[in-house]
């Protein structure tokens, strides 16, 4: 299938380079690194019981969650890829979290792209475990064809790090430092089948 190079997400997903810790006390010493790596941007995918589509206007980012280095950690970590979310807002209201766009959970994806659903993992003090799954998250892409507002939307993968259930708490990658494997300024494509993105 055709891929389209779409420069209309001009924004890039950001790095979370440094990671303001909470006002708890923490030093590096309880941080845990996510690399990750953009995939781009699909429109539906194929399951046995038919085509999955993320609707009018609206498309799947994909990303690969490579590994968790929790080396440098003298705590476990534990990644629960429900909780990872990206923020659809507006910069100055990206510190709520009623734009959170949250990993969509269907384990058909995972089975159509040929990759193993990412469970629920804990990461022992010092060790760096290797993930390599792959996770979606529906989007809003209402503006194809670029222009300003296309700049508008903060687009950083993020994970709510809250007790309570996802999206209702404001702690936000508290612990977590988030590193992108491909270069920041990488255009996202955006492609009709989502079989068609690069996954090697």
């Amino acid at each position: 299938m055709k891929t389209s190079s779409m420069r209309w997400f001009a924004v890039s997903v950001l790095v979370a380079e440094s990671i303001a810790l909470s006002s708890c006390g923490q030093s590096s010493s309880h941080t845990a690194r996510i690399l990750y790596r953009p995939l781009g941007i699909c429109k539906g995918y194929e399951t046995p019981a038919g085509l999955v589509t993320a609707g009018p206007n609206k498309g799947f980012a994909v990303f690969s969650i490579e590994s968790v280095d929790n080396a440098n950690n003298d705590t476990s970590f534990t990644l629960a890829p429900e909780r990872l979310f990206v923020t659809q807002s507006p910069p100055i209201l990206a510190a709520g979290s009623a734009n959170r766009r949250f990993v969509y959970p269907d384990p058909r994806f995972a089975q159509a792209m040929g990759f193993t659903k990412i469970p629920e993992t804990t990461v022992p003090a010092g060790e760096k475990l290797d993930i390599n799954g792959v996770i979606i998250i529906p989007l809003d892409i209402s503006n194809p064809n670029g222009g300003a507002e296309a700049n508008q939307f903060s687009f950083e993968l993020a994970y709510d790090t809250g007790a309570g259930e996802k999206g209702d708490q404001q702690n936000v990658n508290d612990g977590i430092v988030f590193t992108m494997t491909k270069p920041p300024d990488a255009k996202w494509s955006l492609v009709e089948n989502c079989n068609a993105l690069p996954f090697n």
